[in-house]
């Protein structure tokens, strides 16, 4: 009797009941995306015009998909991968049409949002802040709308398990919600963790709510017997696995150990949360549903194949040549990869990084990666690098792996770089990649590209570093008309060495010291107004952090006139900090 006088006293239904205010919030929730989705319409649809013969799957020239377990027969050879190609003739390379263009007047990017590019809270954007706010406002209002937690924990449950398919959603590497508003998974992924956050605060509200009501009436042992309590201390104990195991810290230092833990906290929580409460079936359902065709999609988009591998040792980077695949990508995406060697280590050779792809499609030396030694992953690759096959000597000798390859992921999202009339990339390091499949996009485009003029502002720290991209950044000013491609090159580093036998190619130059920004930006809008260009510029920068920072700022302080006369600017950034730091699961 006592028993049943407190689960009515305290645990009496508020005015709403719990399973119409959850599905409020997950249907408000579907509006909001709805409203970016409608948002990108408009872009969406220039896309699919320009793009609409385009399949981004990973696969040969040919168009055929790759065979799982074949092999690479142009590596057969032991000459060492050359640097760089011949990029094919223009004409039959171009894949560009001038059809459609997106106006940057109708888009939420247009020159008067620019602020939305501060960063207010660390690394986060304002728009990314609001989101989150705006997250934790809906989240907060249903678990605490005409309820008190200690009085009634039920609502904090209800709550939590209406988030379970967006939060499996939200880290789903073919994410359905960046589909449709337009972005890559990896640009989400700030809200999988935010969410993941709020969920963890909100198991412990719906526990600790309920545990202090059973020891307050000194019933807290028989409730530990029931078997609904058990499962749901299991989902508990699985969230709170999860949230740890989630700080910064231990994803970055001990990426396995997060791999680990959400991996098997992810699945088992979900069986934890059926057996503690039916309730939760349906939610469960549809996170399962999301990462189950994930899975099935990227099991799709896997090849099998042989890379050659060697070092550049003036940027400690390892090229990654797979020459078997050159064609199913976009300029900007990454690939996951992995590198099925004993070399690397029983762990190493079930690890799979990101690298973003630094070459053009339909070329001869297929999909190239360059992977900056920043780990003991990519330490033990590049290590495996400066090794032969055999026991034969050679100058320039190249390392055969068999690899594992899934993709492509991210890059610009609906954006179609040849349709703007003027194109600047900034990098940082090894954030060339990025710039380099664009530049090869855009050159290969040829005359079916809006683009009248093209930058690349590069930072490195030794000057040696230029010796070794020359040939390929002589390949693309030559053939880069009717397009201006120029080639700024900085170098950060103190030194003594003599650039005398440094011939650098008209449009290149090597400076010292970092860039001015701003003033790039100015004379780009110059160039492109004194061309005629009015359809718009794409800035993209690929770097650290405060990179991405520096250039988003010299965005915002470009005078608005310039910016309308242009036709709008477009900013795009990648952090190189999201691939060196944080290995995708």
């Amino acid at each position: 009797m006592e028993l049943e006088g407190l689960t009515s006293l305290s645990l009496s239904e508020p005015p709403v009941s719990d399973s119409t205010l959850v599905y409020r919030l997950d249907i408000f929730i579907l509006i909001i995306i709805l409203a970016f989705t409608l948002f990108n319409v408009p872009r969406v649809l220039v896309y699919i015009a320009n793009n609409r013969s385009e399949v981004y799957l990973l696969r040969s020239a040919a168009g055929s998909r790759m065979d799982r377990s074949a092999s690479s027969t142009t590596l057969q050879s032991k000459e060492k991968v050359p640097l760089h190609h011949p990029l094919p003739g223009l004409q039959s390379a171009a894949r560009f049409k001038k059809q459609w263009h997106f106006p940057m007047c109708l888009s939420l990017r247009h020159p008067a949002a620019s602020f939305i590019h501060y960063r207010i809270l660390g690394n986060y954007t304002v728009v990314q802040t609001v989101l989150m706010a705006g997250y934790t406002a809906a989240v907060f209002y249903a678990a605490f709308y005409e309820s008190n937690p200690f009085s009634y924990p039920k609502r904090a449950g209800w709550v939590i398990a209406s988030q379970i398919p967006f939060v499996y959603a939200l880290a789903t590497k073919n994410n359905i919600i960046g589909l449709l508003v337009g972005v890559g998974y990896e640009k989400l992924n700030y809200l999988h963790r935010h969410l993941g956050r709020l969920m963890v605060i909100g198991a412990n509200v719906h526990a600790i709510g309920f545990i202090y009501q059973w020891t307050m009436a000194g019933v807290v042992l028989h409730r530990l017997d029931e078997p609904f309590v058990r499962w749901g201390l299991v989902a508990l104990v699985c969230f709170d696995l999860l949230g740890f195991f989630s700080i910064h810290c231990v994803r970055t230092k001990s990426y396995n150990l997060f791999f680990g833990t959400h991996f098997v906290g992810l699945i088992l929580a979900l069986f934890a949360a059926c057996y503690h409460k039916d309730a939760c079936v349906p939610f469960v359902i549809g996170g399962a549903v999301v990462y189950g065709v994930d899975h099935v999609i990227r099991a799709i988009k896997t090849c099998f194949t042989t890379a050659a591998i060697q070092t550049i040792p003036e940027m400690g980077l390892t090229r990654v040549d797979i020459p078997s695949l050159r064609t199913g990508w976009r300029a900007g995406q990454h690939v996951r990869l992995r590198v099925l060697s004993t070399a690397m280590g029983l762990c190493g050779m079930i690890e799979v990084h990101p690298f973003t792809i630094a070459s053009a499609t339909n070329t001869e030396e297929g999909l190239v990666l360059m992977c900056k030694r920043t780990g003991s992953w990519t330490n033990r690759l590049y290590n495996m690098a400066r090794t032969t096959e055999s026991s034969e000597h050679s100058q320039e000798p190249v390392k055969r792996v068999k690899v594992m390859v899934e993709g492509p992921y991210g890059g610009v999202g609906d954006t179609t770089i040849p349709n703007y009339s003027g194109a600047m990339f900034v990098a940082g390091g090894s954030g060339v990649t990025f710039a380099l499949s664009a530049l090869q996009d855009l050159v290969l485009a040829g005359d079916r590209s809006r683009t009248k003029v093209i930058e690349l502002i590069w930072s490195i720290k030794d000057p040696a570093a230029l010796e070794q991209f020359i040939p390929l950044f002589a390949t693309l000013i030559s053939q880069s008309s009717p397009a201006a491609v120029r080639i700024s090159v900085f170098y950060t580093r103190a030194t003594t060495a003599s650039f005398e036998k440094l011939v650098l190619p008209p449009s290149i130059t090597l400076t010292p010291g970092r860039p001015n920004i701003e003033k790039r930006l100015d004379e780009l809008a110059v160039s492109m107004m004194n061309k005629g260009g009015t359809h718009g510029a794409f800035i993209g920068v690929c770097g650290a952090a405060g990179l991405g920072e520096d250039v988003a700022r010299a965005v915002r302080m470009i005078d608005v006139n310039s910016k309308k006369a242009v036709g709008g600017i477009q900013f795009h950034e990648e952090c190189v900090n999201f691939f060196k730091g944080w290995i995708l699961s």
